[in-house]
């Protein structure tokens, strides 16, 4: 029965998948449909006809480079832990070609498993570094809002939510990591709890582990200033390497602007991308982006279109050669890796 059990199960989940893919395409579809009616097509076809490719190719770099200095932060997160620089920008690149690729970001737990895999590292030992390294992505967002009321930005209504979920669930994170640090065993006991009321006994004997671990080495992590202050340097080079991408991505299409609305417009963009996105944020990318620069800053349309139209597939061409690449490099198959980011067999023995 077990035998005849497992096609019927690998039947269904890639039902599932493909259903979701083509849900989130006919997605993506109707967000370009929109982008293109917010639009003047002719004029952004004008300026993509004048594309400087010295600057598209320069903007390429930045962009590039934004993501190796995260995969530096993430190594350093990851001490006493050491790992080569090379495995964890391969690594850290493969899961963000597949947080691209896939319409739920599954990249995350991917690296984690890569590690495991390449280094031996257990899962809830890396993925507290993974959480801390995302949640450190936060922090230009906290420090702009902090800000707003001297620079006198008047943000949208969705904006507003959007920003202000994010300080939630930094401040939810900042909570638990303070009630963990003053009375660990109760805040063990609260995300413990449940666990063991919904989980049968041998689930929960695996989880509850994992959870203290996870834990404890989110403690060990802010109890390291120093680490703490060099993790939060790579993330403000990082930010000013997205904010070079930006501005060599707008002069590319013949646009000029200014720097905070740079930091301020990309930041609030890729923030936006903590919510779920049609796989290969089709249409999601355009029409933010235009919302954005657009809507708050008052950019041309046509400017900023021109420059979503461009960036996108430029930045999904660097992406995908850049992790296809790191996956041979470490002998992976695309096939295999995304069955690590979406299937939920694969966390056992973590």
């Amino acid at each position: 029965m077990e035998v005849a059990a497992t096609p019927r199960v690998r039947t269904t989940r890639v039902r599932a998948v493909a259903l979701r893919t083509i849900l989130g395409l006919c997605a993506g579809a109707l967000l370009i449909v929109t982008f293109l009616r917010l639009v003047n097509v002719n004029a952004v076809y004008r300026r993509l006809e004048h594309l400087s490719i010295g600057f598209a190719l320069l903007c390429g770099v930045a962009f590039l480079g934004a993501y190796v200095v995260r995969a530096m932060r993430w190594r350093c997160l990851l001490r006493p832990c050491e790992v080569s620089i090379r495995r964890a920008v391969a690594i850290y690149q493969v899961a963000t070609f597949l947080n691209w690729l896939l319409p739920v970001r599954g990249g995350e737990l991917a690296k984690s498993l890569l590690l495991r895999r390449s280094d031996g590292i257990p899962v809830s030992r890396s993925l507290a570094t993974v959480s801390m390294d995302k949640a450190m992505d936060l922090l230009p967002a906290v420090g702009l809002l902090a800000l707003l009321p001297f620079v006198h930005l008047h943000l949208s209504r969705p904006l507003w939510v959007l920003l202000l979920s994010a300080m939630a669930v930094v401040g939810l994170g900042v909570v638990i990591l303070a009630l963990a640090a003053w009375r660990r065993e109760r805040a063990l006991a609260l995300l413990t709890g449940p666990l063991a009321a919904a989980l049968p006994g041998g689930a929960r004997q695996r989880v509850e582990p994992f959870i203290v671990l996870f834990v404890d080495t989110l403690l060990a992590l802010i109890r390291q200033p120093r680490l703490m202050l060099t993790a939060a340097a790579y993330t403000a080079v990082a930010v000013g390497l997205d904010a070079v991408f930006c501005f060599l991505a707008f002069k590319a299409v013949g646009v000029t602007v200014a720097l905070p609305t740079i930091l301020y417009g990309y930041t609030f963009y890729n923030l936006a991308f903590i919510l779920p996105t049609p796989p290969g944020q089709v249409g999601s990318n355009e029409l933010i982006g235009l919302l954005i620069f657009s809507g708050l800053f008052g950019l041309d349309r046509s400017g900023v279109g021109a420059m979503f139209l461009f960036s996108h597939p430029w930045t999904a061409v660097l992406m995908t050669a850049s992790g296809l690449i790191c996956l041979s490099v470490m002998g992976l198959t695309l096939r295999g890796t995304l069955r690590l980011a979406r299937d939920p067999g694969e966390r056992e023995g973590v």
